[in-house]
This record gives C-alpha cells, structure tokens and sequence, in this order.
C-alpha cells in the first residue's frame, strides 16, 4: 500500500506543469510561467537518479485488526537506478538506533547477489549494461507518461492568486476532478479522489508545496481497508542542493475502515533528506553503478 497510496502526491508534482493546457481562463503571462514549472520539474525528473538519499518513513501495517502508519520507523540510504531493479536501498538506523556493521554486510551482500543476477540474465539475452539502461529508462518513461495523461484527463486547474507562504512569493494553482471523465489508471481514480492547491516559488519557478483533501473514499489492499474521504495528504520540496530541487516530505493523515467494519487511524510520512551527488565510478555496496556524466 505504501509505494502505490504514496504515489499520488510525487505525481501532483508534475501536474502543475499542465495547468495552461487545462483552463482556458490562463493568461499568456501565466501560460510562460508555467512553461517554466514544467521545464524544471522536467529536469528534476531526468536527472533525480544522479542523487542518493536518505529516506525515513514510518513502517505501514495493513491488515483488519491494526492501525496504518504506527509500525517502526526506519532510515534507509538510497542509491537510485534507472533500472528500478538495482536500485539500492540500505536499511542504517530503526527507531533510531543504528543498524550493526553485520547487517549493514548482509544487506550488501544481499545487493550484490541481485546484481550479478541481473547482470547474468542480461547477459544470457545478449544485452549489455547501456543497452539495458536505455531500455529501463525507456519502459520508465512510458510508464510515468501513461500515469500522467490518466490523470490529467481526470483534474482541473486553475491559476488563482500570489500568497507569501513561509517568506517566500509564491503563485497558487488549485485543481479538482472532472466529474464526467473515468481514470483508466490506478494513479488516475487516487488522482480523481483528491481536490487541493499547489503552490510555486515564483521566483525560481519550482513547486514547493501541495496540499490535498480526498473527496471520496479510496480503496487499496483489495478487500482490505477503505481510507475515507476527508484524508488529507501534504508534500514538500526543497532546494537541495543549488538549482536542484527535489521533495523532502509527504504525510498522509486522516481515517479508514478495515473490511468494512474496524476503525483505522491512518498517520503515514516519508521524509527525504541528505541529498548527494554521485558521480561516475562511485561504489554502491561493492558495485559500480555505471553511472553517466
């Protein structure tokens, strides 16, 4: 549940960009200036693999009888792939309290052992590692841009107002459902269960903010649980390092039910921090990344 309900909001991030094309009310002034939004988080998007992360998220239970986002809490190091495979995630602290050199071993190992996996695979088929990449990054591509068209049939945006919000200048977008367009996607039915505001730095032109309230209730873990409308959902994204913009937060909070019947207290966050560049012949658990200038 945590990698598909979390889903929605990253989304609503690139979103904004198409704000122009979906209200016929936009000025040319807002039509440039969004243009831009969306070349930057364009930008982000293309080059989001070149950074690793830390990443502490609070565990999720679903299941009739307990609570959602009331497990442990973990901080995990991030080495993104193109290749959703080889990405490398290392859990180092829980609760924390930081994982043993054993562990922090085995986990490596454990890495390594999928990558000579997928290498030999790979290599049994006759393609190398750049042919393998560009074809992740491809299939990547087309995934994210199936998603993107779904939901940007299901919502509508309107570019409402200037607002200071924490200091800085910032131009507010809001967007709601369409009411007579069905999603032909999962993101887009989460998409079309949410109505909220997005806000921009006007100055850089990045998406700093988005908050969100479900309008209708969303079921996930199939016959699992139903989370209620009145949910609301926040994200933030930061300058992380100069010029490079990525999301730092997101917090889903609110009620559901399970099969029906039990009460359930939803309070799930994913924070992101600690950006860094990696560059090419960096390490990852014992494995060079092949990573591209």
């Amino acid at each position: 549940m945590s990698h598909r309900f979390a889903l929605a909001i990253p989304v609503l991030c690139v979103l904004v960009a198409h704000a122009s094309a979906q209200n016929d009310r936009t000025s040319p002034e807002d039509s440039a200036f969004l243009t831009e939004v969306r070349a930057n988080l364009s930008r982000a998007e293309q080059i989001s693999h070149l950074y690793s992360y830390k990443e502490r998220r609070t565990d999720v239970h679903t299941n009739p009888f307990g609570r959602i986002g009331t497990g442990d809490t973990r901080v995990l190091e991030v080495h993104p792939s193109p290749n959703r495979q080889l990405t490398f995630r290392q859990v180092v602290e829980r609760n924390g309290v930081p994982v043993t050199e054993a562990e922090l071993r085995q986990q490596a190992r454990e890495y390594q052992q999928r990558v000579s996996d997928i290498h030999a695979r790979l290599s049994t088929e006759g393609i190398d590692d750049r042919t393998a990449r560009e074809r992740a990054e491809a299939a990547a591509r087309q995934r994210a841009q199936i998603r993107l068209d779904d939901i940007l049939r299901v919502l509508v945006f309107d570019v409402t107002r200037r607002e200071v919000r924490n200091g800085v200048e910032t131009v507010v977008v809001t967007f709601r459902a369409r009411p007579d367009v069905e999603p032909a996607t999962r993101e887009g039915r989460i998409a079309k269960s949410f109505k909220g505001t997005i806000w921009i730095h006007e100055k850089a032109r990045e998406l700093i903010d988005v908050e969100a309230v479900s309008t209708d209730d969303i079921a996930f873990g199939g016959f699992i649980a139903r989370i209620s409308d009145g949910t609301r959902a926040m994200m933030t994204r930061r300058e992380v390092a100069p010029g490079i913009w990525m999301p730092t937060r997101a917090t889903f909070t609110g009620e559901g039910r399970a099969l029906l019947f039990r009460k359930l207290k939803i309070d799930y966050s994913v924070e992101w921090f600690d950006y860094k560049k990696m560059t090419p012949g960096s390490s990852i658990g014992g494995f060079d990344p092949g990573i591209e200038k």
